[in-house]
């Protein structure tokens, strides 16, 4: 497990949750008909004497998204932890970000079947000027989330725990009175 160096010492976390592989096999599978595809396309282009630019195109496209898809498929580290200290986004924040800087937790829907919902995580300023959220087209799980409030929202349909599991585990720590949703 590689979680912040610092941290990871110090105490054990209750709950480390990572990228579900069931979610990234699934769309390493569709990268790859993707890709099938689009050798197709390409070979039909060719043999049919049409212009190639478009059919190459698509091709480079579903080769990246498959290569991007392995990628995911082959990780292992840890995408976020709780424990004691705080919530720890390895890769998003330096240190965990302590129970007392996170301001509200909002549970939010998403595809239950394919263990989804969302959690949307408000913190204080200061701690939402140091994250480096991800993005959600290129597949991070910690995206920031849309609205005025600053935070961030822990999509769920890609991780190995559920979004209700990761609640349960930060209301044994999270001092505030409780959850929406």
């Amino acid at each position: 497990m590689r979680l912040i160096p610092a941290v990871a010492a110090s105490y054990a976390p209750t709950l480390v949750v990572r990228r579900s592989k069931r979610m990234a096999g699934l769309n390493l599978i569709f990268a790859s008909v993707l890709f099938g595809l689009a050798v197709a396309v390409v070979w039909y282009a060719w043999r049919e004497d049409e212009k190639l630019i478009v059919p190459l195109m698509f091709l480079g496209l579903a080769a990246f998204w498959g290569v991007m898809m392995g990628q995911q498929f082959r990780d292992e580290t840890p995408k976020l932890a709780v424990g004691r200290d705080g919530l720890e986004l390895p890769g998003i924040a330096e240190t965990p970000i302590p129970w007392g800087k996170i301001e509200e937790l909002a549970l939010g829907t998403g595809l239950r079947a394919l263990g989804g919902g969302r959690l949307d995580v408000f913190v204080t300023p200061d701690v939402f000027a140091e994250l480096k959220l991800g993005n959600r087209w290129m597949g991070d799980m910690i995206v920031k989330r849309a609205g005025l409030r600053p935070g961030f929202t822990i999509l769920g349909a890609n991780l190995d725990t559920s979004t209700k599991t990761v609640v349960d585990a930060i209301k044994r720590h999270w001092p505030p009175g409780g959850v929406r949703g």
